[in-house]
């Protein structure tokens, strides 16, 4: 029988660089009281209650809406013939390759009322021509629009996952009774997958609340302290102000919120039992509601491209373009000259980004691709929850002792620090992946091995992951994707870019590059386009290579009422 010794490297780096730095985060704040007080005193009155309910407004509203845009797409792509919903996917998850703090980049120019797109939006409308990022009281907006545009995506991965789960016999069945679509949909379909609903829901609400990058790019919290959420308090709070007991309060108070939810998720996936809820139908002749999900899709879809489309117009066009108003939306002119120079000065940064995302996708595939294929066959779920339970939590929940760790080790700015932190990211939401993935794995290809006395390594190594070779490829390069883009891990643990020696000093990665033309993003929009793509465009490649196995991942089992 196969030994459970492949758990251990496993247990050994989520309890390293997860459960005990979260552990010590608590244990700094309870054991220094005046630590809360950081929170209050270092910024002006009323700023502590503003980031928490923006905070809690941004992670609400944004899993809220986008939730329900990605049903209304999944919906509208699972009643299209088969062969036309690969292509629908794909184009529906293009927002989902883009990274956070690329897509804020492009989202800043679309905001500005004169020269960017909504230009015309305000005209036709008869809307005050007012920046939303630079007006207090509508910037928090700002970002939750971009928050939606962003998890739309994402969402729709979990929600498309649970109708393709649901039997043709079902369907068939309700064909044969007469219903129509929507009371298919409504009667039958949205009640069984109420569940991953309410799943995609509380995924997306709880990484919002952690979510860093947003609000950073486009707004700084700004401005004053209007769009401020708790990650910015702690970045402050660390960075700029010096004060880590308050920074550390505030990282516990964000860990703190994302438990609650968190559970909820966790016992989600967990149950077994149905959480089937009877919504009330309406019998739609199928024409109508056919082309009301068309012209809905079509809204949306536009919602969702369109920032795409003029990341790549930005990045191409001559700056003589970019200020006239009322502003031109199709290439006049091309140049290369932005993109070039953005290229070219990236290369430090490119270099550590290549090399940290290697290094944590070959520890990602070693950890998570043996763990989870124990845990998925041995029933090992406890540390399945704890390992989504740690996914879903902020990344400030962990920052304060690693920072620490690092600051003592003499590891700050170099590419060990970051080879060792990323992997928390990674490792938890591949053992996810991968756990729902080997449950459909045929339980004799490990009997025969074990028959033929093979080792618990050999039949991992030499069995296992050649039959799953595919999804092990596909969390290497997922793995990769999420090292690339991760921003507020780089700004912490690392000061300068690598500096073209070795062993190497420096370790400011890609994203750090593009932070750096959001300070001339005011005169030099074809520079900051052409940083996004830079960032972005590898992260999009490599995505469509994998995404019919994410696709198959997010098939999220349990949940179906």
């Amino acid at each position: 029988m196969m030994r459970k010794f492949w758990l251990v490297p496993y247990l050994l780096y989520i309890l390293g660089f997860g459960l005990i730095p979260l552990i010590l985060t608590f244990y700094f704040v309870g054991f220094n009281p005046s630590s809360i007080r950081g929170l209050i005193i270092d910024f002006p009155p009323g700023t502590f209650n503003l980031a928490l309910f923006n905070t809690l407004l941004f992670a609400t509203v944004t899993a809220l809406i986008s939730t329900l845009l990605a049903l209304i797409l999944a919906i509208r792509v699972d009643s299209l013939p088969m062969k036309w919903q690969i292509p629908m996917s794909l184009i529906i998850l293009v927002p989902y390759t883009i990274p956070f703090m690329a897509s804020s980049m492009i989202w800043y120019t679309l905001f500005d009322p004169m020269y960017g797109p909504l230009y015309y939006l305000f005209k036709v409308f008869h809307i005050p021509m007012l920046n939303m990022t630079t007006i207090p009281g509508l910037s928090i907006w700002a970002v939750i629009i971009v928050g939606i545009w962003n998890s739309t995506s994402f969402a729709y991965l979990i929600i498309i996952g649970g109708l393709k789960a649901i039997s043709k016999e079902l369907k068939e069945v309700a064909q044969i009774d007469g219903a129509s679509l929507s009371q298919y949909y409504g009667g039958v379909a949205l009640p069984y997958i109420f569940k991953i609903v309410i799943t995609a829901f509380l995924m997306i609400f709880v990484l919002q609340l952690g979510n860093f990058d947003i609000p950073y790019v486009l707004t700084e919290g700004g401005p004053g302290y209007s769009s401020t959420t708790l990650p910015l308090l702690v970045f402050d709070l660390l960075y700029f102000i010096g004060n880590f007991s308050g920074g550390e309060a505030a990282a516990a108070l964000l860990a703190a919120m994302a438990t609650l939810p968190a559970a909820a998720l966790l016992y989600l996936m967990r149950s077994t039992g149905g959480l089937y809820v009877r919504l009330p139908t309406i019998k739609i002749p199928d024409r109508l509601y056919d082309a009301s999900l068309w012209i809905l899709t079509i809204i949306i879809l536009v919602f969702l491209l369109f920032p795409v489309y003029w990341m790549v117009v930005l990045a191409f066009r001559p700056d003589i373009y970019d200020f006239i108003s009322p502003p031109i939306l199709y290439p006049i002119a091309l140049t290369g000259k932005y993109f070039i120079e953005a290229l070219s000065s990236s290369v430090p940064y490119i270099v550590t980004s290549l090399v940290v995302g290697i290094s944590v996708a070959a520890i990602t595939a070693i950890l998570a691709g043996t763990a989870s294929y124990i845990m998925s066959k041995y029933n090992v779920y406890w540390l399945l929850l704890i390992t989504m339970y740690l996914y879903s939590l902020p990344s400030t929940s962990f920052i304060f002792p690693i920072y620490i760790l690092f600051m003592n080790t003499g590891l700050l700015n170099t590419w060990w620090a970051l080879i060792m932190a990323d992997p928390i990211f990674t490792v938890t939401l591949s053992a996810w992946l991968l756990f729902n993935i080997y449950r459909d794995l045929p339980n004799e290809y490990q009997e025969l091995a074990e028959i033929e006395g093979a080792s618990s390594t050999y039949i991992l190594f030499r069995v296992i992951a050649p039959i799953t070779r595919s999804s092990w490829f596909m969390i290497m390069i997922l793995s990769f994707i999420i090292s690339w883009q991760l921003l507020f891990y780089p700004l912490i643990l690392t000061e300068t870019p690598w500096q073209f020696n070795f062993p190497p000093t420096g370790a400011q990665t890609v994203t750090i590059f593009a932070i750096e033309a959001i300070r001339s993003k005011a005169v030099e929009w074809g520079l900051l386009a052409s940083s996004a793509l830079v960032v972005a465009l590898p992260v999009m490649v490599l995505s469509y290579i994998i995404m019919g196995r994410l696709l198959e991942g997010f098939n999220v089992g349990g949940l179906k009422g």
